[in-house]
């Protein structure tokens, strides 16, 4: 039974996750449906523009994270764009 096409599969996210998810801030995205890719993965940041109170609650809660982890050098982005294919996963 085919649960879709995965040839070119891409997750569409709203920043600022689609972003941190790009630059491996954001480690773990979870879904409420099943997902078997392996392999290329396309994230596309969708076009709602991210208020600027909503990203410095997110930079924030991932620093303290990383924080607790000893990490204390995080490279957050300077901008987040919308509408835009923003990265490519590849897992085997």
């Amino acid at each position: 039974m085919s649960r879709g096409n995965y040839k070119n599969p891409c997750l569409n996210m709203h920043q600022p996750w689609a972003l941190l998810l790009g630059h491996g801030i954001k480690r773990i995205e979870g879904r409420s449906w099943p997902a078997p890719v392996r392999g290329r993965l396309w994230i596309h940041a969708a076009s709602k523009v991210p208020d600027e109170a909503t990203i410095k609650a997110m930079e924030a809660f991932y620093q303290e994270i990383y924080t607790l982890d000893g990490i204390t050098d995080i490279q957050f982005p300077q901008h987040y764009p919308v509408s835009r294919l923003i990265d490519i996963f590849t897992k085997d």
